[in-house]
Order: structure tokens, then C-alpha cells, then sequence
């Protein structure tokens, strides 16, 4: 029975006195941040929906940014993002189709937070699925017929995306996001029209650089 409990004293003894080199060695793996410029493509929804199913699309065409990433503990990140994506307003029209009618500028930032799941090893690769949500804005800037008009909005956003690493410090990572506000026509237009929720989409294929 002495024996018994002296064994599980320097068990105890042992736990503890590995615990901390065990947590440098967990915060040691960490990156300070990490910098992920991104190529993708951005779809925007309708700025407003006419009658007999018109409507003016804010401008879909592709998307380049670059998002910031510092980690607090493995699971959870702090996340900065910055995006812009510039293409043609377009009105609907039935059985015509869309028509250009105009330039739409699109501008994103925001702030927020990163959740990521345990990492699917295979080989010599892991794969981290991750959620993010935030908060930020959306800036448009169109030009239609000569004449151009700014409107920025808050803007909150969803996304899920997942983080391949190729080397250490080196990874590519996928995101599909979704930016959810609404578009101020008053701003833009002068007009005391109703503003209707939006959601655009970002798809982005971006590389990870980790410091």
C-alpha cells in the first residue's frame, strides 16, 4: 500500500511538472500572425428590385484582399480583413436579360472572430476547417451616366472555410463568406426609397504566410 501511494506521488509530481513545459511547447507552435492574401470572386446581390421582376445588381466580378490572423489559443483567432472587387452595374430586364449600365466599386472591411475545428491529418498535410463571424462595412462606389455616388454600410458577415498546410509557415486556404447589410439608397441616390437586406457573397482562394 506504501508503495502504492509513494508511485502515485511522483505521478502527481511528474503531471506537474510537465504541465508547463508541455503549454510552452502548445504556445510555442502558435504563429505570432498570419497573412493570407486572397484572389476570388464576388457576387453581389440586387441594389433594388423593380416591378415585373427588374432590378439593378450591384456590380458581381472578381475580389482581391488579403485577411489578417492572430491566434490566442489554437482554437480561436482574431481576424482583420480588407477586400475589394469592381464590376458593372447591371439592370435586369425580363427575357433581354442583364444590360450595363454602369460602374459598381465595392470595398470590405471588417473585424471578427475565427473558430477552428481539430485538424484532419492525412500524410504529411492537415486540413483545419474553421467558422468565422464579424462585423464591419461595405463601401460602393457607382457611376451611372456621368454622375457618381458613395454609399458605406455596416455590414455583418458569416463564412466557413478550410486551411490546407503544404510546408511549416506555408498553406492555402479557401473561404466562402457572407457579407449581410443593406444598401443605403438615400446615401447614393438622394431617393427616400426603402433599403432591402442584402447578401453578397465572397469565394476566395487565398495563401497563408505565417511569421
Amino acid at each position: 500500500m506504501g508503495s502504492f501511494i509513494r508511485l502515485g506521488s511522483l505521478a502527481v509530481v511528474a503531471v506537474l511538472a510537465a504541465a508547463p513545459i508541455a503549454a510552452q511547447t502548445t504556445t510555442s507552435v502558435l504563429p505570432l500572425v498570419e497573412v493570407s492574401p486572397y484572389v476570388g470572386y464576388f457576387v453581389a446581390s440586387n441594389l433594388a428590385d423593380g416591378p415585373l421582376g427588374t432590378g439593378i445588381s450591384a456590380g458581381s466580378g472578381g475580389l482581391y484582399g488579403a485577411q489578417v490572423r492572430i491566434p490566442i489559443v489554437p482554437s480561436l483567432a482574431v481576424i482583420g480583413n480588407f477586400g475589394y472587387s469592381a464590376g458593372k452595374l447591371r439592370a435586369g430586364v425580363p427575357i433581354v436579360g442583364g444590360i450595363s449600365v454602369g460602374d459598381a466599386k465595392t470595398y470590405l472591411f471588417d473585424a471578427g472572430v475565427q473558430l477552428s475545428a481539430p485538424e484532419l491529418a492525412r500524410g504529411n498535410r492537415s486540413l483545419v476547417p474553421f467558422l468565422q463571424a464579424g462585423v464591419g462595412g461595405v463601401r460602393r462606389d457607382l457611376a451611372l451616366a456621368g454622375i457618381s455616388n458613395r454609399s458605406t454600410n455596416l455590414a455583418w458577415n458569416v463564412g466557413a472555410g478550410g486551411d490546407l498546410e503544404i510546408l511549416p509557415g506555408l498553406g492555402v486556404r479557401i473561404l466562402v463568406k457572407d457579407y449581410i447589410g443593406k444598401f443605403d439608397v438615400r446615401e447614393a441616390t438622394g431617393f427616400d426609397v426603402d433599403s432591402r437586406t442584402m447578401h453578397d457573397w465572397g469565394f476566395s482562394l487565398g495563401v497563408n504566410l505565417s511569421f
